[in-house]
């Protein structure tokens, strides 16, 4: 006979959650009717990582990656991607000169699945990495260790920083913000809310025609420059989905990058079912290495993640291919494949006091970003 389901505080659990979801929704409205509009960064952050009721820090937040959930990522496709990373990192302690102490830490690490599946492969097949290695993890926003030696990596973390939204009216740009109507949340244009905003625009390959709608990542680059300052000598391995700022900025973008996520159904509004749908927008990769450059990282390398998978598999050569299953086979070409996340993702490596090093993942990358 099936257990029923548990309940929370006397409430089921699905009234529960719609309960939360209500709160979410009022707290924003609360906050507009207090301040006036909203910026979209400051709403995104209200969605996403409310303390209490965010779409990530709810307590049903764990089922929202796989099959039953709202989208896929690399790790939930299967352990293999984490298995690939370790032999990279495992590489990187190499190149460090094997010492002693090496710090691995991941940042955005949700329910921990990729550093679990990291150190697994370590654990199994690199004994002397596994004894020298001290793993960590942090969710955003949240403190940084104050010296790290070794690695800090990411996987979708950057895409769901909270962006501003801004939009080319009558030879301006002006900001998106958020306001409450009687159909709900809705957009109306104001005066850019800050002078980093408005400096960061002057930054940009931005095309002066009128409606063209993008996102400005001012909170991706503040971690960069924590992540960079973090760092004391090692490298920083980012991964997400994105571009380099000039084809992000193109012309053809003119709707900006925004995409969510509701049972893997894709949709372009972002200010409906607040607290129950991913909010994205793609990563400017162009503008973390430059914040990267100007805290002292330099960039080893740019790719797609099909050339970095590649990369690592070549280095692993015959006896990887060999052992693979049909499950991990399955695994690799989704890894892979360009229509599906080969070419999508990407990966950036930047480093600190590395020269001259040679990665295996980097081996066929393109460098320019």
């Amino acid at each position: 006979m099936p257990r029923p389901k548990r309940r929370l505080d006397g409430v089921s659990p699905h009234r529960s959650i719609a309960g939360m979801i209500a709160q979410l929704q009022l707290s924003i409205r609360d906050e507009i009717a207090a301040h006036g509009p909203m910026t979209f960064a400051r709403f995104m952050e209200l969605a996403l990582y409310h303390p209490q009721w965010g779409y990530y820090t709810a307590p049903d937040a764990a089922q929202r990656i796989g099959r039953g959930g709202d989208y896929y990522t690399s790790v939930s496709v299967g352990a293999l991607f984490g298995e690939l990373l370790a032999r990279q990192f495992a590489e990187i302690w190499e190149a460090m000169g094997r010492p002693a102490e090496f710090t691995l830490l991941e940042l955005g690490a949700h329910r921990g699945q990729l550093a679990t599946d990291v150190l697994g492969w370590i654990e199994r097949e690199r004994s002397d990495f596994a004894a020298a290695l001290r793993c960590e993890t942090r969710d955003w926003p949240g403190e940084l260790p104050a010296s790290v030696a070794g690695g800090i990596f990411s996987n979708e973390l950057v895409d769901a920083l909270p962006v501003h939204r801004i939009v080319r009216h009558n030879g301006e740009w002006l900001e998106q913000c958020v306001i409450v109507s009687e159909d709900g949340f809705t957009f109306t244009a104001a005066p850019l809310s800050s002078e980093d905003l408005r400096d960061a625009i002057t930054r940009l390959p931005l095309p002066g025609v009128d409606g063209y709608t993008t996102e400005v990542q001012l909170e991706a680059s503040r971690w960069m420059r924590r992540v960079a300052c973090a760092l004391k000598r090692g490298f920083v391995l980012t991964i997400d989905y994105g571009h380099a700022a000039e084809d992000y900025y193109a012309p053809h973008r003119k709707d900006g990058t925004l995409l969510c996520y509701h049972q893997h159904q894709v949709s372009h509004d972002p200010l409906a079912r607040v607290g129950e749908q991913d909010i994205t927008a793609h990563v400017n990769f162009t503008a973390l290495a430059d914040e990267g450059a100007a805290n002292g990282l330099q960039m080893l390398g740019y790719t797609d993640q099909s050339r970095f998978v590649t990369g690592l598999l070549e280095q692993a050569g015959e006896p990887l291919l060999a052992k693979l299953g049909a499950k991990a086979t399955a695994q690799l070409k989704t890894l892979l494949h360009p229509e599906l996340m080969g070419r999508t993702f990407k990966v950036l490596v930047q480093h600190r006091g590395m020269e001259g090093v040679q990665l295996s993942g980097l081996k066929f990358a393109c460098n320019r970003v």
